[in-house]
């Protein structure tokens, strides 16, 4: 009300000082002048009716001003109506605010007040913290809203008023508890005694029958603390071996993962993988299924990582059998390196010069001939036997001479000016050269050996080879060896002999 009696205030001064600034003009101004002449007296009529209208014009001016002046003023008058109308608005959500912290405050000190019935010191020191915080929240909001602070310290001193007489109530609880604690006490000692003297009598009674009986449990006590202490050295014992056992797997076995490489060989050096396949001994019914399902299987995992065939120890064997191996590895999405180690003769030559990738030790032989036959029959069967020969020879030795850079006839004269037998067997550093292998190697390493071995060399083979001869001699019988291989030792007593010879 004092804000638009201000506003009524300004705009009736507003108005008067605008009927002040208007020029006063009298009937007398517009009089004319009688001493005037007939055109003098036009002229001047003519000038006052000009200024009358830049009087009236100037009048329309200013009432428009004042009109324009008069909305602005109202268009203020309203947006402090809405101002002063926002915050009562604000003022009552505050003093709702507080009542509604009034109400919960009074509900934990009543909470607390019923804890402090129940309860020990420390819950009093909590009801003390909780009167902080309060006292804490008063101050907080007395500094936003002054008369709500002040309402709130009549809270805090209705609080306080009530604090102290749960105090009172609560200490004259307390001597009543404890009056009743000394007289519980009273009667429980009274209680104690008369037990104490019916247990005596009881206890006389019973000793003499219950001594037996006494010994017999403190022997089983025994007992049982011994078996019970023999268990628990078992257990430990059995965990302590467990744990041993568990300990010695984890240090035989390699527990980081595979390196996995694109480009195996580097310096000599060929890494061979977990994805290996071992090719050893004849090459017969079986062998083909047993290399070409690894190669699947291998591709199956990953067909980019290289799978490795590794030939220790091969002297060949079936074409047929030989031939799936070459295909399966020629047709593997994975790349296949085939590695030599020892000795590769025959199919497993050919296998080892035909594989897209081939490796051998400097010293391991490689050796290439015409394949043979134990066919009998008649001359026809005979023919058709050596026919038969004849075109896997074409297939599979043509590739080779091919390779080599000369034709079939020629590589079968070669072999037979290498030795009458036809046997054309060379050292890998020469076969390098004749290109039947693509790389020799310094070391090979087995990164798929994941687990310790536990094989022994020689073991119980030692045993049993120990022998006595026709003259009752010892002497220690040696196996025979795979072709190309030859026994390096001394043995100046003829104690190791080769069977057989």
């Amino acid at each position: 009300m004092r804000i638009m009696k201000n506003t009524s205030l300004r705009i009736a001064t507003v108005l008067f000082s605008c009927a002040l600034s208007v020029p006063a003009w009298s009937a007398d101004d517009a009089k004319p002048a009688e001493v005037n002449p007939p055109d003098a007296k036009q002229a001047t009529q003519d000038a006052q009716q000009a200024q009358i209208k830049q009087l009236n014009v100037d009048a329309e001016l200013r009432s428009e001003q004042l009109a324009a002046q008069l909305a602005s003023m109202r268009a203020e008058i309203e947006k402090m109506r809405v101002e002063h109308e926002l915050a009562q608005h604000k003022q009552t959500q505050a003093l709702q605010q507080m009542n509604a912290e009034k109400t919960r405050l009074e509900a934990e000190l009543a909470l607390l007040s019923t804890k402090e019935s129940a309860e020990s010191a420390p819950d009093r020191a909590k009801l003390v913290a909780l009167q902080r915080a309060a006292q804490l929240r008063d101050a907080q909001l007395s500094s936003d809203l002054a008369q709500a602070g002040a309402d709130q310290a009549r809270i805090k001193q209705s609080l306080d008023v009530a604090a102290g007489q749960l105090a009172a109530e609560l200490a004259s609880n307390r001597a009543t508890l404890e009056r009743a604690r000394v007289a519980e006490e009273m009667l429980d000692m009274t209680a104690r005694s008369k037990i104490a003297a019916i247990k005596r009598n009881l206890d006389q009674l019973a000793a003499e029958n219950g001594l037996t009986a006494e010994t017999r449990r403190a022997a089983q006590a025994v007992l049982s603390d011994e078996l019970l202490r023999a268990a628990a050295v078992a257990q430990t014992t059995s965990a302590q071996l467990q744990s041993r056992d568990l300990e010695q797997k984890w240090r035989d076995e390699i527990n980081t993962p595979v390196q996995y490489t694109n480009e195996p060989f580097k310096d000599g050096v060929i890494t061979i993988s977990d994805r290996k396949i071992d090719l050893n001994g004849p090459i017969m019914s079986g062998s083909a299924s047993y290399v070409c399902d690894r190669l699947d299987y291998f591709n199956n995992q990953d067909r980019t990582k290289p799978i490795f065939v590794v030939i220790d120890n091969s002297p060949g064997g079936s074409v047929m059998q030989g031939y799936r191996i070459l295909k399966a590895i020629e047709t593997s999405d994975a790349p296949v390196h085939v590695i030599v180690k020892s000795f590769a003769a025959s199919m497993a030559a050919t296998i080892a010069t035909l594989a897209p990738h081939s490796y051998a030790y400097p010293n391991a032989i490689i050796l290439h001939h015409q394949m043979s036959s134990s066919t009998s029959g008649n001359m026809t069967d005979i023919e058709q036997e050596v026919k038969m020969m004849r075109e896997w020879e074409r297939r599979l030795a043509t590739p080779i001479a091919k390779k080599m850079g000369i034709s079939l006839e020629e590589f079968r004269a070669k072999m037979y000016s290498a030795r009458k037998s036809g046997d054309w067997d060379e050292f890998a550093d020469k076969a390098v050269e004749l290109k039947w292998i693509d790389h020799l190697v310094n070391e090979i390493r087995e990164e798929g050996v994941r687990k310790k071995p536990s094989s022994s060399a020689s073991g119980g083979f030692w045993m049993s080879s120990l022998k006595t001869d026709e003259q009752g001699k010892p002497y220690f019988a040696l196996p025979a060896l795979e072709p190309y291989d030859c026994y390096f030792m001394v043995n100046p007593h003829g104690f190791f002999r080769i069977d057989g010879r």
